[in-house]
């Protein structure tokens, strides 16, 4: 039986999954978040360790049982990250090659059919990323609106205030963003949140979601907000497929994240218009499986296996996208959805 290791490092958790070469998980294990930039190296180490160890104990397998391991890291953005993160895992004894990469690549495996294609996140943060049939790679760097990445659920939240701000002020039009969104951050008016907001004294709420609704009810504002999201989230994808030459090929484009559990049809329809003008063969499909099952799959074909497209399904069928798994043992230091 031949045994890989896939591991998905998040900036809020990190899941590790021991599965066979049929794509059967034999061991599951979750811990808190593993991005080395929020949690520093140490936190990264003891969280990937506390994953991985949990994940093999269920399976009851050793580390040097391993055929292969493959990790998805949050926080790898630079080549010289790479040594930095591959030396946190040294001490773990993983036998077999491994393979480091950044975490939009598993999501990308995890969402297609076929070892290619092109993903967009837009969770916390945005990231577009592809690989081509080739195997060649390119990826934006997912560092915000600064780096030329905007679209995230935060830089939808941010868009809101602003429509409720230029709303009170009389530069922009009416929004019921002005009556909806205060709630969210505990205050009563909008002049509550865009005071209490502009001192620190409140975070700023989670609003993607309401913003998708108030969209689809028509709101002028929030339609605006998804347009520009879905537009900027299309251009990147579109970029994407670009460099790697992706224009005439058909593949599926992943749509993982947050923003995207909202199943806005405006977002959607935006983003898909922008990526085919560029890449008119393009599928879009939204990530239904946990990403970790991408790592597992790199895994498996790092390791020489064929992992065909039963292997992702039975996979996926273990880890949806929400909620714990539906198979395989658990063990868990920070348990997290």
């Amino acid at each position: 039986m031949t045994l890989v290791l896939g591991v998905d490092g998040g900036g809020s958790k990190t899941h590790a999954v021991v599965a066979d070469e049929r794509g059967e998980p034999l061991g599951f294990a979750s811990s808190g978040r593993s991005n080395w930039e929020d949690a520093g190296l140490a936190g990264a180490r003891a969280a990937l360790e506390t994953a991985v160890r949990g994940a093999l104990a269920v399976a009851g397998a050793r580390p040097d049982d391993l055929a292969a391991s493959a990790f998805g890291l949050a926080g790898l953005d630079w080549d010289d990250d790479r040594p930095m993160l591959a030396a946190l895992l040294d001490p773990l004894g993983i036998g077999g090659p491994r393979k480091l990469d950044n975490d939009a690549f598993i999501a990308l495996r995890a969402g297609t059919s076929r070892p290619f294609g092109v993903v967009v996140v837009a969770g916390t943060g945005t990231v577009a990323a592809g690989r081509d049939p080739a195997g060649r790679t390119f990826r934006t760097f997912g560092l915000g609106p600064m780096y030329g990445d905007f679209g995230s659920a935060t830089e939808v939240a941010e868009e809101a205030v602003h429509a409720v701000a230029v709303a009170h002020t009389g530069q922009g039009p009416a929004t019921s963003l002005s009556a909806l969104l205060p709630p969210l951050a505990g205050c009563s008016s909008p002049v509550e949140l865009l005071r209490r907001l502009s001192r620190g004294a409140v975070r700023m709420p989670s609003a993607a979601p309401l913003v998708l609704r108030e969209a689809a009810a028509g709101d002028p504002a929030c339609r605006a907000i998804v347009v520009r999201a879905g537009t900027a989230l299309g251009e990147s994808a579109a970029l994407v497929a670009r460099r790697l030459g992706m224009e005439g090929t058909a593949f599926e484009l992943v749509m993982a994240g947050g923003l995207f559990r909202g199943r806005s049809r405006l977002l959607e329809a935006t983003l898909a218009g922008v990526l085919h003008r560029v890449a008119p063969r393009a599928a879009p499909v939204r990530l239904a499986c946990k990403p970790v099952v991408g790592a597992v799959m790199e895994a498996l074909e790092l390791a020489g296996v064929a992992a065909g497209p039963g292997v992702r399904e039975r996979l996926a069928a273990a880890f949806p996208g929400d909620g714990e798994p539906s198979r395989a043992g658990t063990t868990a230091g920070e348990a997290t959805a």
